[in-house]
């Protein structure tokens, strides 16, 4: 009787293991349900040696900005008509971090 049910177990498992396998999880994957519209993109940016230029649109064409930066030294900016703002980080000599941030 043990002897019967050890192998009605082992074969109940052989044949639910296609099953089990079928039920693979992805993790992070999921649906994104987006309400609106995207009206305008994003500026594009360069840098130049010491010299930084932002390409923004302004409603009918690109408008572009030049930004002279010092190392070292406090960088604030106002991105044109309005859409944002630019700072740098300096995170040692001559090494920053720019932060662009939209409204």
């Amino acid at each position: 009787m043990k002897k019967n049910f050890i192998i009605g177990t082992c074969l109940a498992l052989l044949l639910s293991a296609p099953t089990m396998a079928n039920n693979n999880k992805v993790i992070g994957s999921g649906t994104i349900t987006f309400t609106g519209s995207i009206v305008e993109g994003n500026c594009m940016t360069d840098s130049v040696g010491n010299t930084f230029k932002a390409n923004c649109w302004n409603g009918t064409e690109m408008e572009e900005t030049l930004h002279k930066i010092e190392p070292n030294k406090m960088f604030n900016a106002q991105l044109g008509e309005n859409k944002g703002s630019m700072s740098i980080n300096w995170i040692k000599e001559n090494v920053g971090i720019m932060d662009i941030v939209y409204n």
